[in-house]
């Protein structure tokens, strides 16, 4: 049956008929594209011919639209003229009505005053003669009124004709929009048809014209068609032979693009893996040369940073170094002010002990005298009992002998009281003493402990600069070993500047600089406690003193109790109360220096 088919209908027929139905599709639609070409042509032409025939109608209506606009608007600004005119006219009334009443308003006034003041003939005589003036004036009025009413009628008028004229006129662009949209559409709009460049045409016209073109076409179609039938039979035969000639050429022509295409595709696939395989080591080498710049980039950065740390930190030493030569420059100032002043302390309390000295020896002169005048009071006793039976004669002079005893002993409590303010004004002296020392050691103690916090910054400081010290070294460290492919010149200016950063940053002269402040802090330390074992000292003896003025006092107020019975009693109640209120001071002061030291 295979073989029967094959007889029927050959390979070779099948094949040429096959590609005879493509090449006469193909004809085919290129035939239809031109068809469709050629009709675009003969739509264009007679939109082309309709534009120029419908031109002239459409200038002329919208001519006659713009003309009808124009009457509109001349009319409605005539109308609103004469708005403006009536309006105008009816304020010149309502003046003219103001201005009348006014006028009669006086009139009346003037009539009541004449009445008033006229008497009661001559008043009716005025009142005549008013009446005929007011008469007068009133027609006068009238006429007026009468003439502005007609004018007033007149605009009315005209008012409404020209009313009447806008309602025409309306009318006539109502029923002409009416037209148009029969003609173009309700949704097209006069303004944008008196845009448009070219002619307008209506709707009646254009199915007219389409009309006519579909007829035309349609009798070309037909002639077309019998002119294919005629010519078909004869040519057949030659296109069938040219058919086959071409389709052997063009499988010729297959079969060599396809080797060709095929060498073009190994070609391609193995310059494809060439060029995927250079990508690819371009992109690996890129990314390293970016790495490698990355970390140049950032250890310059780091080298710079840690530069300008160091410079920072030099300067920072250097102001603590000049600071610390200020502080000691004072420091030895203020040991040297100290100095000098227990040295004036000293002579003060050489010169207080001269003068207790003095004291000392006015007291013991005093007590000598007292025992002089004890004995001297004894023998005038004994003579007073021997003289008791002398009754009259001798008492008087009895009397007189207290008397030149009394003047001693008055004068004995006021050098009392001269040693009291003396010892006074020592208490006070003392006491700003006291206190001068207390300033002073609350001013060590604030710079002590300043010292101290500015010793603790300075360590913290040096520990973080060992540490980024040390990671800076770990850094340069495993940058020698990384190899950047630079070239020998530019390894030997990296290894020389890594010498010299080096070389600038030394932990171990910052170690030796902190040793150094570490015993200056510690001399000045010893220092402040030899001050104040000298302060202590300085305490000591003025308790000592200050006992050894209670103790004189005290004496000297026993040595005057015994003898004080023949003084004044108010004398003695005195001088007890002051030397117990120079106790309690002293007993303060004592205390408040114990409580400062």
């Amino acid at each position: 049956e295979e073989y029967s088919e094959r007889i029927i209908y050959p390979e070779e027929l099948n094949k040429f008929l096959q590609n005879r139905i493509c090449d006469l599709t193909a004809e085919n639609e290129c035939l239809r594209g031109a068809f469709e070409q050629a009709e675009e042509k003969m739509r264009q032409l007679s939109q082309e011919k309709l534009n120029s025939r419908n031109t002239v109608t459409a200038r002329k209506k919208s001519t006659a639209s713009i003309e009808l606009s124009k009457k509109y608007r001349n009319q409605s600004a005539e109308i609103e003229v004469l708005k403006t005119k009536c309006k105008n006219l009816e304020a010149t009334l309502a003046v003219k009505e103001d201005e009348l009443k006014r006028q009669r308003v006086e009139l009346r006034r003037v009539k009541s005053e004449t009445y008033k003041n006229s008497s009661g003939e001559n008043a009716t005589l005025d009142n005549g003669e008013d009446k005929d003036s007011g008469d007068i004036s009133g027609k006068c009025d009238d006429e007026r009124v009468k003439c502005r009413k007609s004018k007033l009628q007149w605009t009315q008028t005209k008012l409404c004709e020209s009313r009447n004229m806008c309602a025409t006129l309306r009318q006539e662009i109502k029923k002409m929009q009416k037209l148009l949209c029969s003609e173009v559409g309700e949704n097209v709009s006069v303004t944008a048809l008196s845009s448009v460049p070219g002619g307008w045409r209506g709707r009646a016209e254009q199915i007219r014209n389409l009309q006519q073109k579909v007829s035309e076409l349609q009798a070309k179609l037909s002639e077309h068609d019998k002119c294919q039938r005629d010519s078909s039979a004869p040519l057949d035969r030659q296109n069938l032979a040219n058919l086959r000639i071409a389709e052997k050429e063009r499988r010729q022509q297959i079969e060599n693009t396809a080797k060709e295409l095929r060498q073009a595709e190994v070609a391609l696939e193995t310059s494809k893996r060439k060029l995927d395989a250079s990508k690819a080591r371009i992109r690996v080498l890129e990314h390293e040369l970016n790495v490698a710049r990355g970390n140049i980039a950032i250890l310059n950065e780091k080298r710079s940073h840690d530069d300008r740390l160091i410079e920072v930190l030099n300067g920072r030493l250097k102001i603590a170094e000049a600071r610390h030569h200020e502080y000691e420059v004072e420091v030895q100032n203020k040991e040297h002010k100290i100095e000098r002043e227990n040295a004036n302390i000293k002579n003060e309390l050489r010169a207080t002990q001269l003068h207790v000295d003095r004291l000392r020896r006015r007291l013991e002169e005093r007590e000598t005298e007292i025992d002089k005048l004890r004995n001297n009071i004894a023998s005038d006793e004994s003579f007073k009992y021997r003289d008791s039976l002398c009754s009259d004669s001798r008492q008087p002079e009895g009397r007189q002998v207290s008397p030149p005893v009394s003047p001693r002993y008055l004068g004995e409590p006021n050098e009392y009281v001269t040693l009291a303010l003396a010892a006074e004004a020592e208490r006070v002296r003392l006491l700003e003493l006291v206190t001068l020392l207390n300033q002073r050691l609350d001013k060590e103690r604030n710079e002590t402990l300043s010292l101290e916090e500015s010793l603790r910054k300075e360590k913290r400081k040096c520990a973080k600069l060992e540490s980024k010290l040390r990671d800076s070294e770990k850094e340069r460290v495993g940058l020698v070993k990384v190899d950047t492919g630079y070239k020998a010149r530019s390894r030997a200016k990296f290894t020389s500047s890594l010498q010299v950063d080096e070389e600038f940053s030394n932990p171990e002269k910052v170690r030796f600089r902190i040793e150094l402040l570490e015993e200056e802090c510690l001399a000045l330390k010893a220092r402040l406690d030899t001050v104040q074992q000298d302060k202590a000292n300085d305490l000591a003896v003025y308790k000592r003193m200050l006992d050894q003025a209670r103790k004189a006092f005290k004496d000297a107020c026993r040595t005057v109790t015994s003898p004080a019975k023949n003084f004044s009693g108010d004398l003695l109640i005195l001088l007890q109360i002051r030397f117990d209120d120079i106790k309690s001071a002293m007993s303060r002061d004592i205390e408040s220096i114990a409580l400062a030291f």
